[in-house]
């Protein structure tokens, strides 16, 4: 199937039953109530606690069924990580691109085992944010760790608060359930050690791109790379042009939002209504999670930097800067394999 037949089919598949209302609010609330009470109390330094939280939401999100123990040990390895991302960003450019690139490569190992493959993915993702988040300093790595980790158990208490519900409630097979009988076996040990290992130096050129063009947000590219990269060029391809596509919407939506509401308190309800949609059909398709989470991560930066409505166009540079990394890597390594093979 070329990739733009599998493009049109996937941009028209709609995973319904993974769409919850309940799900989104839930999320939403636990996420935003961190910012909202660091705005009322002029505290912006709880802006880290909602990114913890919207971290481990993210996790949790990727496979519903994945161990309370699991989520609770995601907490602590992803707030590290946010620590330690922080302090790479600290040394010379060069060292930083290579140890960003190990610590994605060592992070997404764990997708070898599937209920660690969430926890994996997003340990890369919040290493790289922290890479790249402005601000970086010894001082700030030990903020970020602490306040995010603050953030991930307020969104575990929701998640357990939630899953509590669910149990005690009698209904149709819950999201979780359904999840479940989705979920794919595990990926062999060596598949995953070579994803993993393409998507790190993919990483490190990602990086490296950004920083040569001067891009305010940087580690856009890289979320991009790591989320993008499939097994096949097709997938890839129908993959990065769903991000692309969803993130064009989103960022028109976020310009016009922040240019026209200069309103805090609005800026703040809107959040949350970004929010809950975007939890809500985090599974149903790609396009629609982008369209929703582009204006969300705008929203979001605008409350405590207004002002900065221009990064949603800067959000359509990244990603396409990625997703050409991602599709451009995933060809070069489809090449090489006929390669590796004849060696071996």
């Amino acid at each position: 199937m070329s990739w733009m037949s599998r493009f049109v089919k996937d941009i028209r598949r709609l995973d319904k039953s993974a769409f919850s209302l309940t799900t989104g609010f839930r999320a939403a609330a636990f996420a935003i109530t961190p910012i909202a009470v660091g705005f009322v109390t002029q505290q912006p330094v709880l802006l880290l606690a909602t990114l913890g939280a919207i971290f481990l939401t993210n996790t949790e999100m990727q496979l519903p069924t994945v161990p309370s123990r699991i989520l609770l040990l995601a907490c602590f390895t992803e707030a590290a990580s946010f620590g330690l991302g922080t302090l790479a960003a600290t040394t010379v450019h060069s060292l930083t691109t290579l140890l960003l690139g190990i610590a994605v490569f060592v992070s997404l190992i764990a997708r070898v085992n599937t209920k660690w493959a969430p926890v994996g993915t997003f340990t890369a993702i919040i290493f790289a944010i922290g890479v790249g988040l402005p601000g970086y300093s010894m001082q700030s790595a030990i903020v970020r760790t602490l306040f995010s980790l603050i953030g991930m158990l307020w969104a575990l208490l929701g998640i357990e608060i939630h899953r509590f519900a669910l149990l005690h409630r009698i209904q149709q097979p819950s999201q979780s359930e359904s999840a479940a009988s989705k979920q794919q076996p595990p990926t062999p040990r060596l598949a995953a050690l070579r994803s993993a290992l393409m998507i790190g130096i993919a990483s490190a050129i990602g990086y490296m791109i950004g920083l040569v063009l001067g891009l305010p947000r940087d580690f856009w590219a890289v979320l991009t790379i790591i989320v993008a990269i499939r097994p096949s060029p097709s997938l890839t391809i129908s993959f990065t042009s769903m991000m692309v596509f969803g993130t064009i919407i989103g960022a028109l939506m976020a310009a016009v939002i922040t240019l026209e509401n200069t309103n805090p308190y609005l800026r703040i309800a809107l959040l949350f209504s970004f929010a809950v949609m975007l939890f809500a059909t985090m599974r149903v398709n790609v396009i629609l999670t982008q369209i929703f989470l582009v204006p969300f991560i705008i929203i979001l930066l605008n409350i405590y930097y207004p002002g900065e409505w221009y990064l949603s166009f800067i959000r359509i540079l990244d990603v396409a800067i990625g997703g050409a990394i991602a599709v451009a890597m995933v060809y070069l390594w489809s090449a090489l394999s006929p390669l590796r093979n004849r060696t071996s």
